[in-house]
């Protein structure tokens, strides 16, 4: 399995060290945005000494006082003018830089989701994964150019004017110096208010999030049950502890940064008052020219400071951000393939041996309970089976009997918690799924189609498909007749989940996908019981035409499926109650109806 440099980058243990090694690869932009920056903004420190000179020259003028005049307006001119081409240029490599990060990181996202254990899918919900897509790496955005300008602003302005201070007027240093120690303190009593706020709010969206994709899936139901009025309800309930949460955070926000814009602004006034009262008592020499300098360079490192400190809230929800995506980056619940043995071809032998699973243990595809929560009885238990190449078993049971837990052991979905499955005898724990998949063909009552053409629906996952092969497979799953009389046939454009096809249409796309990869295992789960009759009817044709000759694991309620399994496995509490045919099952299913 592919790893991108990427995902050691937030092994680091540190957010600055973690925000440095993703932008090292980009280090030469990075450079030059900083060198950029530094021409760029030359004119904020440059302006204060021009205008203190000129006040000079008029407050004592020499010979050449009016060259003097010229030359310093000359030089603040250029430093203003200049800004045009260095701010471009500027913009541009933070760009570059940025926009690679960007990238480098949803790639590596969307990789890490891919690998992720089903287990993990199945725990967390879309929209927080959506929302570290999105708002946390938009929020990391914000960071970086925060700390490309204000920051890297804010903390040359305070260099340079403590640097000139010290040339021209050395008394005054720890005067500015004072700044320091308001930085530090500041940031210390803000910081950790604002990350608690902000990670309240953080989970709070996320949760928004997840309730905005689950009710817009459940539309048709809602509408069918008429019950919208709850569905806003509930929306606006969650709506509401968004903002609820938001307000806190700004109220928080909002108070500090008005108290430091006070502290700051007495301490900017009580500089330039010090500084005329040694004066006025002969303590300090000191020219008109010098005067204004000061006190234009008290506004800057006061501005600047009380910049640094409007940046935490930003610079909060950046590190904030960059913790939540490590969290995806750096989840070990990953189904591991690398080093595994590949499979280039599959039988279709199957052989459990006292296989169980249990989804309250901790392990691939599992998690691990909490300390309140009550122990979960094991999904399966003791199962022990042979399945020969290209037999058809039926799984039947009642709902939470494990079929579907056995199917996703079968896909490697999940792993056994004990004993092992044997394919073609090899152990399935030391196989590359990835590859094994390749000969599988899964068919579900839930048939995913995404936003694209009928032929880029049917031919996913199987390339290099000719148009031969794709006309046989639409034949084979009965789905030629409604293909034909859609307005473009097989390059008409769907629409996400294939909204204006019948369910049964759907199924036989799917099925026509499945007969494209030519699987040698096949698992159909529940594949025709969200189906009418007619619908089943047609679905059932092709199904027997896809069963023909694979490995089959039918999981189904209806009988129409299972009338083709050689055997049926009947499951009751994870444990194979008994195998039989489907004369056995009819005769079950007859004995409980005559019993109800």
């Amino acid at each position: 399995m592919h790893t991108d440099p990427i995902e050691n980058d937030f092994q680091s243990g540190h957010p600055w060290k973690t925000l440095v090694r993703l932008y090292w690869p980009d280090r030469r932009p990075v450079l030059l945005v900083v060198l950029l920056y530094v021409i760029k903004a030359s004119a904020i420190w440059i302006l204060p000494i021009v205008t203190a000179n000129i006040i000079d020259i008029v407050a004592h003028p020499g010979p050449h006082a009016l060259a003097s005049l010229w030359i310093n307006a000359i030089v603040g001119a250029v430093s203003v003018v200049q800004n045009i081409l260095t701010h471009v240029l500027y913009a541009d490599h933070l760009s570059r830089a940025i926009r690679n990060v960007e990238l480098r990181l949803r790639s590596t996202l969307v990789r890490r989701f891919q690998t992720l254990s089903i287990g993990y899918h199945s725990r967390v919900d879309a929209g927080t994964l959506q929302t570290k897509v999105l708002r946390d790496i938009e929020s990391l955005e914000q960071l970086i150019r925060q700390l490309a300008d204000p920051f890297l602003g804010s903390v040359i302005s305070i260099a340079v004017a403590i640097g000139v201070t010290a040339v021209r007027m050395p008394a005054f240093v720890p005067v500015f110096l004072l700044c320091i120690p308001i930085i530090v303190v500041t940031r210390h009593l803000v910081s950790a208010r604002l990350q608690s706020h902000n990670a309240a709010m953080r989970r709070e969206l996320e949760a928004m999030n997840s309730l905005v994709i689950g009710m817009i899936a459940m539309i048709p139901i809602t509408r069918a049950h008429a019950v919208e009025e709850t569905e806003i309800a509930r929306a606006a309930r969650r709506f509401s502890a968004v903002r609820d949460a938001a307000r806190s955070f700004d109220r928080i926000t909002a108070f500090f940064g008005a108290s430091m814009w006070v502290i700051l602004m007495l301490f900017n006034l009580g500089g330039v008052t010090l500084a005329a009262w040694l004066c006025l008592h002969h303590w300090v020499q000191l020219t008109p020219g010098d005067i204004a300098l000061l006190a234009g360079y008290f506004s800057t490192i006061m501005n600047s400071v009380l910049g640094l400190v409007n940046m935490l809230p930003v610079l909060t929800r950046g590190f904030d951000a960059l913790e939540s995506i490590g969290e995806i980056v750096e989840c070990p619940d990953i189904e591991e393939n690398r080093g595994k043995r590949a499979i280039d071809e599959v039988r279709g032998a199957f052989r459990f041996e006292g296989v169980g699973f249990h989804y309250g243990q901790s392990g691939q595809g599992t998690r691990t309970p909490k300390e309140d929560e009550e122990p979960q009885p094991p999904a399966l238990e003791g199962i022990t089976l042979d399945i020969a190449p290209g037999e058809t078993v039926g799984i039947v049971g009642p709902s939470g009997s494990g079929k579907s837990t056995l199917a996703s052991l079968v896909t490697g979905f999940h792993r056994p918690t004990s004993g092992r499955i044997l394919l073609d005898g090899t152990d399935m724990a030391g196989i590359d799924f990835r590859t094994f998949r390749r000969h599988l063909a899964i068919v579900s009552q839930q048939t995913i189609l995404f936003d694209g053409t009928v032929r880029e629906n049917i031919v996913y996952g199987t390339p290099n498909v000719t148009d031969a092969a794709l006309r046989d497979a639409v034949k084979a799953a009965n789905a030629t007749g409604f293909i034909d009389d859609l307005p473009k046939g097989l390059d008409t454009l769907l629409g996400a989940g294939g909204i204006q096809l019948s369910g049964g249409q759907r199924q036989r796309l799917s099925i026509a996908r499945a007969l494209l990869r030519n699987p040698r295992v096949l698992i159909l789960d529940e594949a025709t019981s969200a189906l009418d009759i007619e619908g089943e009817t047609l679905v059932q044709q092709a199904l027997e035409r896809l069963m023909k000759g694979r490995t089959t694991f039918v999981i189904a309620h209806r009988s129409g499926t299972l009338r083709h399994a050689g055997r049926i496995v009947f499951l009751d509490k994870g444990r194979i109650t008994r195998i039989g045919t489907f004369a056995d099952l009819e005769t079950s299913r007859a004995r409980e109806a005559a019993t109800a």
